[in-house]
């Protein structure tokens, strides 16, 4: 739950987060391999694929 936080924090603070921030401290304060030392391979995957949905929104968002 605190990784899910943090990205939420993160997300409400910057907008967007890059997939490779996920991999950097902060991210690996939690564990150090960040999402996929915390979740199995199929949760991670998901995880990264509604991050990029969140990205994708913030950056229409932004265009319009």
């Amino acid at each position: 739950m605190t990784f899910v936080k943090t990205i939420i924090t993160y997300l409400t603070t910057n907008g967007m987060i890059d997939k490779a921030m996920l991999f950097k401290p902060l991210f690996t304060n939690i564990h150090d391999q960040s999402v996929f030392g915390l979740f199995d391979n199929a949760q991670a995957t998901q995880m990264i694929k509604l991050i990029d949905g969140i990205n994708e929104n913030a950056l229409v968002q932004q265009s319009a």
